[in-house]
């Protein structure tokens, strides 16, 4: 099922795009939206039987890597996916050692973490909105640092 959303990753980004833009691409918008969403039913259900509910995991994991990488999906799914599982496996890291002979429960740290990052993601749309955001601007501007070309330090 994950090899096929991202065969048709594409098509769901010209379906999110609405119903118009999509048949004047000659995308079938009902067909490709009942896929997808099925596929993404699928997707969670055996997800979900494996590992059991865990929250906030899709919705802060996919909304940070758009924020920094854009909404085009088929560029951002490796880097969800991997971002994801790292959030989990550090999420998990801090439930052993919070309390080290014990553990806590993923989801509770998943939860403190997520709700975190949530408001904290809300705070930040509703300041910048939709922009994307670029490391590399965002160091210069915090520290000063400037581009080579513009210190003057090309050679010639």
């Amino acid at each position: 099922m994950l090899i096929l959303a991202f065969v048709f990753a594409n098509h769901f980004n010209i379906v999110g795009m609405g119903k118009d833009f999509s048949n004047n691409l000659g995308v079938h918008y009902n067909l490709v939206l009942f896929g997808g969403l099925t596929i993404a039913a699928l997707i969670t259900a055996s997800v979900v039987v494996v590992v059991g509910s865990i929250s906030y995991i899709g919705l802060i994991v996919p909304n940070l890597v758009a924020m920094f990488k854009g909404d085009k999906i088929r560029g951002t799914l490796p880097d969800v996916a991997l971002f994801g599982a790292i959030f989990v496996l550090v999420c998990d890291m801090i439930g052993r050692v919070v309390i080290a002979p014990y553990e806590l429960p993923i989801e509770l740290i998943i939860g403190i973490l997520g709700s975190i990052l949530f408001i904290g993601l809300l705070m930040y749309r509703l300041k910048h909105g939709r922009k994307v955001v670029r490391v590399g601007e965002l160091l210069r501007k915090q520290f000063g640092i400037r581009k080579m070309a513009e210190e003057g330090d090309c050679a010639k």
